[in-house]
């Protein structure tokens, strides 16, 4: 499909439909984003642009599942986080059009801040899912 052919008629995908699917798609997003770099050092991914951009996208597909979650539901997954971070990022990254971000930052909360958001999630995710369980 040529870019010039996408449009708001093409179908492909969208936001999640409910809190549970936004989830899901945020921890697919962050899980992928953790094994981009799972190799890495601080180093090699600061070495690496085309990393860096594919770990911006995945970030930025990240917070922008976390948007369809309500915020009263994020502190319910986990009250310790502060979720307005990756939400936040998401929209300073898909505007940014200058000099590019700071991915000595990105590194830090891929290695510091992502696990522990991708672990609470997904505990959530599988508490739902076993809620509804016949």
């Amino acid at each position: 499909m040529a870019i010039s052919s996408v449009s708001s008629d093409t179908s492909r995908g969208g936001r999640a439909a409910t809190p549970l699917g936004a989830a899901v798609a945020a921890v697919r997003a962050g899980r992928k984003a953790l094994e981009f770099v799972a190799h890495d050092t601080e180093d090699s991914y600061l070495a690496n642009n085309e990393r860096q951009l594919a770990i911006e996208r995945l970030l930025i597909r990240f917070g922008e599942a976390l948007k369809s979650i309500p915020n009263h539901t994020l502190t319910q997954i986990d009250a310790n986080i502060a979720w307005a971070g990756p939400k936040g990022f998401r929209d300073i990254a898909s505007h940014w059009y200058e000099e590019g971000l700071d991915h000595r930052l990105i590194w830090h909360a891929l290695a510091n801040d992502l696990p522990p958001m991708l672990d609470s999630l997904q505990r959530w995710i599988d508490n739902q899912q076993s809620d509804s369980a016949p």
